[in-house]
């Protein structure tokens, strides 16, 4: 996939218009209803859950993924989800992928879903869940995380074209097609073969014939069957097509999916470790956390802010829904807000940024410097960002896996999967395992991780002074400054942070402690934006937290599969020459995965990045766009390497 597969900024989203008809809620629009005013839920039994055959389809799956067009009210998901957790198997799992063009706010689901009380309890979790109005994919987990729904607000073309997924079932559901024509057009049927594993189901309440030719021309098998509620007909269909081609690069293609229930050894107990074994609980594998339980590992607070780039680059839309998803975790504390304050060129680059991306006030506006003084307490010296959803936070305490206290000294791929060795000369055995190990991940695997790189980063906690107490919020300027806040045992304000490469095979555990250049190079930082607070901490007692952080050239993380580097330097040698044609297919290390590289935005990047992990190890509907995944992937660095001439190449 090249660049300009995608477009380079967020469509627009539509407002929703509604009228209420006796309760049914109707667009303005598109004059047509959301439900039948018969009976809504009979209607999403009938139409879509008969449809495609369940609970029979779904019944004997461990994984069942339907796709929908057309989520609306969320009714039909609704619908499916009461369906399938009074069938399926305690341990089954359900994902749904459903696009939506004109999403709801929240207030009217609430009115239409007070129409059917029988499904309040799922509605409310829903609701609670429900993501901002913002263009692009976002991810929630229902039903204790055995329910993953991944909503793509966004124009229906456009968002099927960036998803990957092997849809079991579908459901199209959008307004009539004499109303809304974009939803039925060959360019979307054609997508839903190529998103469709092989005899997928689909289901539909309309019976026009272009609908029908379409969907047979795209590999469905139609049939017609009886309508509902005074309505003549509705279709439904299987798809007997061939499989369609992607485009996929082949050395990024998926690895097959784990078992259900595997057993995975999460190597690393901080925030990617802790979120990789959450999410794959959830996912309904069996993971247990290692780690050494060093008390400096990771700092005692961090600041969760969002780090605004340009929406035609894979990085700035990571990063933006990578910030949308850490603000939606529920047990991280509420939003305190957070200044930023760039240069005074820098700020309408960011004001433009977060309106390609379709951010509203509530996560950026930009303030002149009189505002950016009132936010912050204290005068600052020009105006910049107020990020409203910004917060500073402790590392959450739940753990959603076995944690084992114990030193991970080398792997070893056996039969099985992998045999861990412990630092107490006990070994281990595991069917999967997940790098989340900082720097030390490429240590650990054989063969390495090539673009890893090790640097090392400091905070320093500082005392209050006079002026320093009137500090209302976190401002950033490249680096940041606290208000006073629960740290080392003390109220303190916590100053960080710089940056600085670390061999770790040259200079071994010299990273560990402060030295007085890290304090010095702090403050030298912040006497740019408040000079008389700096010189009032030049004198400070030496305190705070280092430590190494794991990065990569293109500052995003490694997600997803290990690459076998030998199969792929045998493979993928000729990629220099700029050759065409047939490539053998990826080739990575057997149920070996990777959540790593995430620098000093680990908070806001690890609770996506766990999804990304999650999903491709269960082969399950990706929760981002397929270049922001490709983007991701921890073999492009070592294929970027490849495409290099070999005279150019050196050790990098």
């Amino acid at each position: 996939m090249t660049k300009d597969r995608f477009s380079s900024g967020a469509a627009p989203l539509g407002s929703a218009r509604l009228d209420w008809r006796d309760g049914v809620p109707c667009s303005a629009d598109f004059g047509d209803v959301y439900f039948s005013a018969r009976d809504g839920l009979g209607e999403t039994r009938h139409v879509f859950l008969d449809g495609i055959g369940g609970p029979d389809v779904w019944a004997a799956r461990p994984r069942f993924t339907v796709g929908e067009l057309g989520f609306g009210t969320g009714l039909n998901v609704l619908g499916l989800w009461d369906a399938w957790r009074r069938t399926a198997a305690p341990d089954a799992r359900l994902h749904v992928v459903s696009v939506e063009g004109f999403p709801l706010e929240p207030g009217d689901l609430a009115q239409a879903h007070a129409t059917f009380p029988e499904l309040g309890p799922l509605a409310a979790d829903l609701r609670a869940s429900y993501p901002r109005r913002v263009p692009g994919f976002h991810r929630l987990r229902l039903d204790g995380g055995r329910v993953a729904l991944t909503l793509l607000f966004g124009p229906v073309a456009e968002m099927l074209e960036k998803l990957t997924a092997r849809v079991d079932a579908w459901f199209l559901d959008g307004f009539a097609p004499r109303r809304n024509p974009d939803m039925w057009t060959d360019t979307v049927f054609r997508q839903i073969a190529r998103l469709s594993a092989p005899a997928a189901r689909v289901a539909t309440f309309s019976a026009a014939g272009h609908v029908r030719r379409g969907l047979a021309a795209a590999g469905f098998a139609m049939e017609k069957r009886p309508g509902f509620a005074g309505k003549l007909e509705c279709l439904a269909g299987r798809f007997d097509g061939a499989p369609v081609a992607d485009g996929s690069l082949p050395w990024y293609a998926p690895p097959a999916p784990l078992k259900p229930g595997a057993t995975v050894a999460v190597i690393g107990g901080g925030i990617a470790g802790r979120a990789a074994a959450r999410t794959l609980a959830q996912e309904g594998f069996r993971p247990t956390v290692f780690d050494a339980g060093e008390p400096s590992a990771q700092p005692e607070r961090v600041l969760v802010s969002p780090r605004l780039a340009g929406p035609d680059d894979a990085y700035g839309r990571f990063m933006a829904q990578a910030f949308v998803q850490a603000d939606a975790q529920r047990e991280l504390p509420p939003a305190a807000g957070a200044l930023h304050l760039p240069s005074e060129a820098e700020t309408p680059r960011l004001v433009d940024f977060a309106a390609r991306l379709g951010w509203d006030g509530s996560l950026a506006q930009p303030v002149d410097a009189a505002a950016a003084s009132d936010i912050a307490g204290v005068r600052t010296p020009r105006g910049g960002m107020w990020y409203p959803a910004a917060r500073f936070v402790a590392p959450p305490a739940t753990m959603a896996a076995e944690l084992r206290a114990a030193r991970v000294d080398s792997l070893a791929a056996v039969d099985q999967g992998w045999r861990l060795g412990l630092g107490d000369g006990t070994s281990e055995i595991f069917e999967a395992l997940v790098l989340a190990a900082g720097p030390w991940s490429a240590r650990l695997m054989p063969g390495g991780l090539p673009g890893l790189r090790a640097n090392r980063g400091q905070l320093c906690y500082l005392p209050a002074t006079a002026g320093s107490r009137q500090l209302r919020l976190p401002v950033s300027f490249g680096g940041h400054v606290t208000p006073l806040t629960g740290v080392g045992g003390d109220a303190l304000h916590v100053l960080g942070s710089s940056y600085r490469r670390w061999n770790l095979d040259a200079s071994g555990d010299g990273w560990r402690g402060l030295d007085p250049g890290d304090l010095g190079s702090a403050l030298d930082g912040l006497a740019a934006v408040f000079p008389d607070m700096a010189a009032a901490w030049r004198s400070a007692p030496l305190r705070g937290w280092a430590g190494l952080r794991a990065t990569t050239a293109d500052h995003l993380p490694f997600v997803g599969p290990v690459a076998d580097v030998a199969a792929y330097e045998d493979a993928y040698a000729g990629l220099h020459h700029g050759r065409r044609g047939d490539w053998p297919t990826a080739s990575y290390r057997h149920n070996a995965y990777v959540l790593t590289g995430l620098g000093s935005r680990g908070y806001q990047t690890a609770f996506l990045g766990a999804e990304m992990l999650a999903s491709a190890m269960a082969g399950a509907p990706g929760p981002v766009d397929r270049e922001v995944a490709t983007a991701l992937h921890p073999a492009r660095m070592l294929i970027r390497h490849l495409r290099r001439p070999p005279a150019q190449r050196g050790s990098g």
